[in-house]
C-alpha cells in the first residue's frame, strides 16, 4: 500500500500554515506502508512528522527513509513511540531520489496494523 503526501509549506515568516494529516491505510497486522513526499522546492530542509493516536497499538512504529540518489545521501531510520507525535528535520540532499520524492516507510510491530491500532499518520512541512 502507498499513500501521496499532501504537502504543507511554510510560505512567509509571521504567518500561520495548515498542515495537512495523511492517514495510513494499511490494515494488516505487521504490514508496512510507503508514503511518498514530493517537496516541491530544491535544495531546503524539511519537517517530517510522524504520529498515531490509536488506543489498540502494542508496539510502536519504525520509520526508514532509503538513502537519496544526491552527493549526500544518507539512510535515516528511527521509531516513533506508540501514541505519541514526533518530528524530524532532514536535508533533501540526503533521502532524495532522482525521480524528485522521497519514499519514507512506517512498519508497525508484528501485532498492529498502521489504520485501526496506530491511527498513523504523517505531515509534511516544506520551510523556508
Amino acid at each position: 500500500m502507498a499513500v501521496t503526501v499532501t504537502n504543507s509549506t511554510i510560505s512567509a515568516l509571521n504567518t500561520i500554515t495548515t498542515i495537512t494529516k495523511n492517514a495510513a491505510t494499511a490494515d494488516v497486522d505487521g504490514t508496512a506502508e510507503v508514503f511518498t513526499i514530493t517537496p516541491t522546492k530544491a535544495g531546503i530542509k524539511l519537517l517530517i512528522i510522524i504520529g498515531g493516536t490509536g488506543a489498540g497499538a502494542d508496539g510502536n512504529i519504525s520509520y526508514s527513509m532509503s538513502a537519496g540518489d544526491l552527493w549526500a545521501s544518507k539512510a535515516i531510520t528511527g521509531t516513533v513511540t506508540k501514541n505519541t507525535e514526533k518530528m524530524l528535520e532532514i536535508d533533501t540532499a540526503q533521502v532524495l531520489q532522482d525521480d524528485g520524492t522521497i519514499a519514507l516507510t512506517l512498519t508497525p510491530a508484528a501485532t498492529d496494523k498502521l489504520l485501526t491500532d496506530h491511527a498513523a499518520y504523517v505531515k509534511f512541512v516544506e520551510t523556508l
